[in-house]
């Protein structure tokens, strides 16, 4: 799979979910994300020199309109391949979800992958049918950069849906005054990266 993603700043969170609901946003869940990133062993590969990433995400999930409703969690590990896109995040994902975090973590770890850092978001994910696509959109705020990030994306089956897929996300960003000069392709870890000075 292919996730053809569009990733923005912004800076008032509460005016952009009132702007999705008045286009026919529905909101999904809420979700407290805990992403940890590995590298390879050494002398094998470096993921920051080949664009990849390798993570165990913590996910918390939870309906904000609902505080009844018990939270669920579930644990995943995710591969991502290099982008693929000049403007964009674009890339290859493998997902699956696992039943022990902890197990799996400790096997990384006997096999020589080296923990790189861990991020925390909290997210909004909203959907929306737009010219026969399903979008997802997440509202994100990362605490370690004390900034609010929107991301628009669609999962695509193969490289040649990319470009007609990333021209409507960008058709459909327009509608929030987003345009292809506010795409951001740095992941977040990237940006913590910079920000944190990490080798």
């Amino acid at each position: 799979m292919i996730e053809v993603e569009i990733k923005v700043a912004i800076s008032n969170p509460d005016s952009l979910k009132e702007n999705l609901k008045k286009l026919n946003g529905k909101y999904i869940i809420s979700l407290d994300h805990e992403d940890t990133y590995f590298n390879m062993p050494r002398r094998l590969r470096d993921f920051k020199k080949t664009d990849e990433a390798l993570r165990l995400r913590k996910s918390i999930e939870f309906n904000k309109n609902n505080k009844e409703n018990a939270t669920l969690i579930r644990s995943f590990i995710t591969y991502k391949g290099k982008k693929i896109d000049q403007t964009t995040k674009t890339r290859e994902e493998i997902e699956v979800e696992i039943k022990n975090l902890e197990k799996m973590k400790e096997l990384f770890e006997n096999l020589g992958f080296g923990e790189i850092f861990t991020v925390k978001k909290e997210r909004e994910l909203y959907e929306f049918n737009f010219k026969n696509e399903k979008i997802e959109v997440l509202i994100d705020f990362l605490p370690i950069l004390n900034q609010h990030f929107m991301e628009a994306e669609v999962i695509v089956e193969s490289k040649k849906e990319v470009p007609l897929v990333k021209e409507k996300l960008f058709e459909f960003l327009k509608k929030f005054g987003i345009s292809k000069t506010d795409s951001i392709r740095e992941s977040y870890l990237e940006l913590i990266a910079k920000k944190l000075k990490l080798e």
